[in-house]
């Protein structure tokens, strides 16, 4: 063990997480699920199923199919090497790994495929307000489907996600980066014009401006920025194919009511877009910029430049960090019941109790068991449960149990108790409920 690593390992600063990192816990553990909840919820009713890709992924499934001049793959992904020289990285998003998991399970002939994850991405980036070294996505799939309707579907499952999550201040920004003639045309015009100012350009942007134009469009820098404000337009390079593919999700989208602003310089950092992109933003308040939530796109090449035949696909992702900044914590707790026992004694006949709840109802049943009656009532009231039913001495030679209410029903105000027989308890607990409003 080296003596950096034990100076370390003897560090209270080794007790806290990494830079860029961080935990949930308690009620902001609550709210990252409720948040994920309803976006999968969202995307299991539009007909999406789950899918799961490890974190950890060979670094050239990235490098080929993100495009080695992206900031992703060139500056901020975590790449280490195994035992076995090896070079893996932790993966910076999650379409790769979609699609290197469909080419896997052979599934090409298998279409369409309509998936969708969620889970950590790993990038190496200056952790800020809502982007983290270890960020959370909500992303989907649809493999196999050529229609603009399958990219209006995803916009609009977006849209609805959002409504769910009482997001309704959204801007969606729409492009089409066109087909391969289509950008082969742009870059060669945008290449003259950023030729005239090359000298004025970020090292970045000079570099890619020989290896990959249009990431020079997706670059930060300010001054690259400003140079691109009079770059000439990829929407005046389509060509007539492109061109009525993109009228074709503008029109279907103002068909459903989603209003659009067009981007011409919205290309979203990766390499395998083609076609449609895009990208929705939200504001947080009325000061700072408006954040973006969610993007994504067209990607018809990407699965034949893995490996793979010619399969159309399209997919986008939520930025989970983003969003917890912009949906309230749920204000209210579900319907919970505590289960408690008065003796050692009664722990059997409570666990029974507490397993019959269980399989007739999906709420959670608690049943403490450490310190004594009065210690385990305070627990239950901690833990924001509704009503408790204890069950003692008495209770049992009556077949019942008691009831006491945490919380005001109509049935039942908050602090009274009522013995309650056995045969009529999951009737009593549904009524308990359902006048909760649950």
């Amino acid at each position: 063990m080296s003596e950096s690593f034990k100076e370390q390992k003897g560090s209270l600063e080794a007790m806290r997480p990494v830079r860029g990192m961080r935990d949930f816990v308690g009620s902001d553990a609550a709210h990252f699920y409720h948040v994920v909840d309803v976006l999968r919820d969202v995307a299991l009713r539009h007909g999406f199923g789950p899918v799961e890709s490890p974190i950890v992924e060979f670094t050239s499934l990235f490098a080929r199919g993100l495009g080695e001049e992206t900031d992703v793959v060139g500056k901020e992904m975590f790449t280490f090497q195994d035992r076995s020289d090896q070079s893996l990285s932790l993966r910076p998003e999650g379409t790769a790994s979609a699609v290197r998991a469909f080419l896997t399970a052979k599934l090409t002939q298998t279409l369409p495929q309509k998936w969708f994850y969620w889970g950590p991405m790993f990038r190496y980036d200056r952790p800020q307000k809502g982007r983290y070294r270890q960020f959370y996505q909500f992303g989907v799939e649809s493999l196999g489907s050529s229609t603009s309707l399958s990219d209006v579907e995803i916009i609009a499952l977006f849209f609805e996600s959002l409504k769910a999550l009482s997001i309704t201040q959204t801007t969606l920004f729409l492009n089409s980066l066109g087909d391969a003639d289509s950008r082969a045309a742009y870059k060669t015009a945008l290449v003259e014009h950023l030729s005239r100012y090359a000298s004025e350009l970020s090292a970045d942007s000079q570099r890619r401006l020989q290896t990959n134009p249009l990431r020079v469009l997706d670059s930060k820098d300010p001054q690259d920025q400003r140079l691109m404000e009079d770059a000439p337009s990829i929407l005046d390079f389509l060509t007539p194919d492109a061109a009525r593919f993109f009228d074709r999700v503008k029109e279907e989208l103002s068909q459903l009511g989603i209003t659009f602003t067009i981007d011409p310089h919205l290309v979203r950092g990766l390499d395998y877009y083609d076609h449609t992109t895009f990208e929705l933003k939200a504001a947080l308040d009325e000061e700072s910029p408006p954040l973006a939530v969610a993007g994504g796109g067209r990607y018809n090449g990407l699965i034949q430049s893995m490996g793979g035949p010619p399969v159309p696909a399209t997919g986008a992702a939520f930025g989970i960090d983003r969003l917890l900044l912009l949906v309230p914590q749920p204000h209210r707790a579900p319907f919970t019941v505590g289960v408690l026992f008065a003796e050692e004694g009664d722990f059997a006949e409570a666990w029974k109790i507490a397993q019959r709840l269980r399989e007739a109802f999906a709420f959670p049943v608690l049943l403490p068991t450490e310190g004594d009656l009065s210690k385990r009532l305070k627990y239950a009231h901690k833990s924001g449960v509704a009503c408790v039913l204890i069950l003692g001495q008495d209770e049992r030679q009556k077949e019942g149990i008691r009831c006491k209410s945490l919380t005001d029903f109509p049935n039942l105000p908050e602090g009274q108790e009522k013995v309650v027989l056995q045969k009529d308890l999951l009737a009593f607990v549904s009524s308990l409920n359902n006048r909760e409003g649950h």
